[in-house]
């Protein structure tokens, strides 16, 4: 007879995992064992995919993948005394591979629980290697070393735990879900094993969807994550969240420097869960439907042996009428507050901003730890692009050293940060001595070289080899002359980092991305491109915000210059805005356009009525600036297949390898172009 208990002690983990790092994961998921054992926790959630990492990729496809998984598994085995544990791995089954969560208790593993709706779309992509679990089937699993499972729709019940069901990721955030329907044959507790990356705004989504379905299916429900970058490009921000009965109870600490692992549990009173039940007829009344078969086969039930109990009780309640001090808007990091890393509260525009820096630090950090490369070299322009990825790399270093001095913080981030001015007969003063101002108040190694006599030779050599001098007069010439300043950037810069053993951070931007405002081979050169995925208003925002909340007074000479390449002489007087225009439309129409879907004569009637004031009314100049900007999205494609690597960190992004693919050869919306054409024609 299995007893239902009053309360459970319950935890869920965190885990800044690696891809393919079989001991090193194994390790970490025994310290979260451990830990979770240590505050009495009866029962520990751990994310998707974690025994093997969840960006696997191919590598999903070779047989070692899977048997070393599996070994790793056995290996936790014996640290699972006393314990549930709820772990994730790849596996093969009936000639199909499956992303799975299997239960481990007291030693065995009891039960494989596989992924009902994969991830796909958008950056995921799951169907590619993975096949999606029917609902209500059930099957026997053998593993590569014979041990023999029940495999599909389970629920589990064990003494002190009662009834508990497993989702894995995905399955969460479907209307249908498995854990509803397993709520409904009994399950009070159901444990979500994630792998869900990283977007700004996302884990206020989290936190609703965690508090709805506890509510909705009047249970406890556990959602873990994973934290760090295990294979470039997506961030893991490392949510934990526990809740129950519409309530978030806990709630895990994101973006972990000092740690790998990060144990959050809380004792859950079953008892009120159960009462609430009872108490709602609209609840017995669907469970009565399910009693019917309206709601097709139940799941089978898998008994756990062991005892689960755990005497740690709920703090009680407090009366309905108590109000609750308030808190900081994000309580899962408020550790940046404590560690006197930011000054508080964190509200708003803050939080937003926070979260870009700790993503970006955190897809950074794990980047070259993970690859082993000790530090990054940066084309320091005095711009706004450079700026911000310098003092990413040295708010990173911050980050990862907590308790350091200032002088050691500082020390370290001088040998992770070398900056470089490489100027031509068309760099300013001000740019250089805002390179220089800010990359030494950072405390970054920052170097200087004047490169015109690399260039004169090249276009001296260009022209001997058509016949003809290079000359600005000549508009043909434009670009040819101002490209070769870049590439030639691009080469010295490369040389730095070589011969320093470092990492060379492309500085590009979403904006400049989209509409190919980039050199090939100049400032796209490098390895790793942090902001890549950030669009140039926002990094605007973003400086100002950091400028403020850092105080960096250097970089006040960086923003108080307009954008600008510095590639055409000065007499130009050239700007970024003036070659494109102001970005605060390009992003928009970037937005529209890539992430919407829109038609060009569908952009313009959604922003004509909030911009037509920007453009006194006239819509020929903005229909001007949406046909400029979708010929150059188009024309821009065959650059984006080239970019360096990026981290995803916005709803959409331009990787064509993750995220917004588009064909590189195509009519470039010629007719929907012409149809803006009219459409304006009509309004003049």
């Amino acid at each position: 007879m299995v007893r239902v208990p009053d309360a459970v002690h319950v935890a869920v983990a965190t885990l800044n995992q690696t891809v393919g790092d079989w001991s090193g994961n194994r390790d970490r998921i025994i310290d979260a064992i451990d830990q979770a054992r240590a505050r009495g926790a009866t029962l520990l959630g751990l994310p998707e995919m974690c025994l093997s990492g969840y960006s696997l990729g191919d590598r999903v496809w070779m047989r070692g993948t899977l048997e070393r998984s599996w070994s790793a598994l056995v290996d936790l085995l014996p640290h699972t005394r006393g314990m549930v544990v709820v772990v994730g791995l790849p596996i093969s089954h009936g000639g199909a591979l499956y992303d799975a969560a299997v239960v481990l208790a007291d030693g065995v593993a009891v039960g494989v629980v596989p992924k009902e709706n994969l991830a796909t779309g958008d950056v995921e992509y799951e169907n590619r290697w993975y096949s999606g679990w029917s609902r209500g089937r059930l099957d026997t699993f053998v593993a590569p070393d014979g041990t023999t499972l029940p495999m599909g729709s389970l629920v589990f019940e064990a003494d002190g735990l009662g009834r508990f069901a497993v989702e894995v990721c995905e399955d969460g955030w479907k209307g249908v879900r498995p854990g509803s329907v397993a709520a409904l044959a009994g399950a009070r507790l159901v444990v979500n094993a994630s792998a869900s990356w990283f977007v700004l705004g996302k884990h206020a989504v989290r936190r609703r969807l965690v508090e709805s379905v506890s509510r909705e299916d009047r249970c406890a429900y556990l959602f873990t994550s994973l934290a760090g970058c295990d294979a470039t490009r997506l961030i893991f921000d490392g949510s934990a969240l526990i809740a129950a009965d519409g309530r978030l109870l806990a709630e895990g600490r994101r973006f972990p420097f000092d740690t790998d692992v990060v144990v959050t549990d809380q004792v859950i009173d079953m008892a009120a869960i159960q009462r609430g039940r009872l108490t709602e007829g609209s609840w017995r009344a669907q469970e009565e439907a399910f009693a019917r078969g309206d709601y097709g086969e139940p799941p089978t039930v898998v008994p756990i042996s062991g005892d689960y109990r755990s005497d740690d009780r709920p703090a009680p309640d407090a009366p309905y009428w108590f109000t609750p001090a308030a808190t900081p808007i994000d309580p899962s990091l408020t550790w940046v507050i404590d560690r006197g890393l930011i000054d508080g509260p964190l509200t708003g525009e803050d939080l937003a901003h926070l979260e870009l820096e700790l993503a970006l630090c955190t897809g950074l950090r794990d980047y070259l730890r993970k690859t082993r490369i000790p530090g990054v070299t940066i084309a320091m322009s005095g711009g706004r692009d450079s700026a911000m990825c310098a003092l990413l790399v040295a708010r990173m270093v911050r980050y990862a050293l907590p308790g350091a001095t200032e002088e050691q913080v500082r020390q370290k981030i001088h040998d992770t940060l070398m900056t470089a001015y490489l100027s031509t007969a068309h760099s300013g003063d001000t740019t250089r001595h805002a390179a220089r101002a800010f990359s030494e108040e950072l405390g970054a190694e920052h170097v200087e070289c004047a490169m015109q006599d690399t260039v004169d030779l090249h276009r001296k050599l260009a022209g001997e080899m058509i016949g003809a001098p290079l000359s600005w007069d000549v508009p043909a010439h434009d670009i040819t002359l101002q490209n070769v300043q870049a590439r030639l950037r691009g080469s010295l810069i490369w040389m730095l980092a070589n011969l320093r053993g470092r990492l060379l951070l492309t500085t590009s931007n979403k904006s400049e991305a989209a509409v190919g405002y980039t050199t090939m081979d100049g400032d796209t050169s490098g390895g790793l491109a942090p902001i890549a995925d950030v669009p140039k208003s926002l990094i605007i925002t973003w400086l100002a915000w950091a400028a403020r909340t850092h105080k960096l007074t250097a970089l006040a000479e960086v923003l108080s210059t307009p954008p600008t390449a510095e590639l055409r002489p000065s007499a130009d007087a050239q700007t970024d805005e003036g070659d494109l225009m102001p970005f605060a439309i390009l992003d928009r129409l970037m937005y529209h356009f890539a992430y919407l879907g829109e038609d060009p004569v569908d952009i313009f009637k959604s922003l004509w009525p909030e911009l037509s004031p920007r453009y006194d009314g006239d819509p020929r100049a903005f229909a001007a600036h949406i046909t400029k900007f979708v010929k150059m999205f188009c024309g821009a494609q065959w650059k984006r297949e080239r970019f360096a690597i990026s981290f995803r960190v916005t709803a959409f992004d331009l990787d064509p390898k993750t995220g917004f693919r588009f064909p590189a050869v195509q009519a470039p919306f010629t007719e929907e172009l012409a149809d803006l054409a009219r459409h304006v024609a009509t309004l003049s």
